[in-house]
């Protein structure tokens, strides 16, 4: 009898990496919805460090600092105060705050990369250059004024927030209460490159002139991002130690930013590569995942800090 060679088929070596790809491509989707619940769990705590660092910078100031802003001149951000709170003293020691961020004697700060203002599901910094990045901004509040009480916008409503200007926001005047107000939120880093197009990174211009959110965000709304020209050169999320990284309550989260900078007003929501929503730490300490379908006057609400809505957990 002759000898027999045992061994596989080519038909059924292809069944058999027909098997194996069926089963990666099953595999596949958990594995990565598995490092993104790990990332956005990452996430929730970094926020919720911040809000442990406001809370305790809280207690020795009795009040909560602010997002330093001043006409063409942007100072150091409320992040840069809490550092000690974050065990970060070694980095807040470097900081110079006779000076402007962009400072050479704030050099050393604006360059350092700290973890905890880096959310993990976002992409690296395209222009590393621009200092260290942050995706966590502070809460301006729902009305549309950028700068307030500068030229045109003088008369227009102030920011109804927790963080703006000079601010020291005391928990007393919080009148809508801690766990209905927002403090923090994320946003994406932008891209960093005015060629393209990066519908939730990129801050539009816009040249009008809005009257009130809703004017703002239907405006927003009507801008052509696929016109270059309609691009603002605003690097949004760099460096941390800056003061412009704030957001409004105007549009909803992951919803397009824009600038109306002729009248010195914006719609900058909150955005994040988190699927269908972005996390919100509150007052209280808290971090809810708000979902890019909240009702718009809910949202609205949360930013106010003393707009007397009834806000509840479940509409949310």
């Amino acid at each position: 009898m002759p000898h027999r060679r045992s061994g596989f088929t080519l038909i059924e070596l292809l069944v058999v990496i027909a098997i194996i790809a069926v089963l990666i491509a099953l595999l596949l989707p958990a594995v990565q919805s598995a490092r993104e619940a790990a990332r956005r769990a990452q996430c929730v705590n970094n926020l919720k460090q911040i809000g442990v660092a406001l809370h305790n910078y809280y207690e020795s100031r009795n009040a909560l600092p602010g997002a330093d802003m001043v006409f063409n001149v942007t100072e150091l951000s409320a992040l840069a105060n809490i550092l000690p709170y974050l065990e970060q003293s070694t980095v807040y020691n470097t900081i110079n705050c006779a000076f402007s961020y962009q400072d050479p004697n704030n050099q050393t700060a604006m360059m350092t990369v700290i973890n905890g203002f880096v959310c993990p599901s976002d992409l690296p910094s395209p222009i590393p250059s621009l200092g260290g990045q942050t995706n966590y901004m502070a809460n301006m509040g729902s009305n549309i004024v950028w700068q307030a009480s500068v030229g045109p916008n003088a008369g227009m409503p102030p920011p109804n927030g927790v963080f703006y200007g000079d601010s020291a926001t005391t928990f007393a005047a919080i009148t809508d209460g801690l766990s209905n107000t927002s403090f923090y939120s994320e946003r994406v880093l932008a891209d960093g490159n005015n060629a393209i197009v990066s519908p939730i990174a990129d801050v539009f211009f816009s040249p009008g002139f809005p009257m009130t959110p809703d004017d703002a965000l239907k405006q927003c709304m009507a801008v052509n991002i696929n016109d270059l020209n309609n691009q603002f050169p605003l690097f949004m999320g760099a460096p941390w130690l800056c003061g412009q990284h704030i957001f409004l309550h105007v549009g909803p989260p992951n919803s397009r930013s824009c600038g109306f900078f002729i009248s010195l007003r914006a719609d900058m929501p909150p955005s994040s590569r988190h699927p269908n929503g972005v996390n919100l730490l509150l007052g209280d300490g808290s971090v809810k995942f708000i979902k890019d379908s909240i009702n718009l006057p809910t949202w609205r609400s949360l930013g106010t800090r003393e707009g007397g809505e009834i806000v509840s957990a479940d509409s949310y």
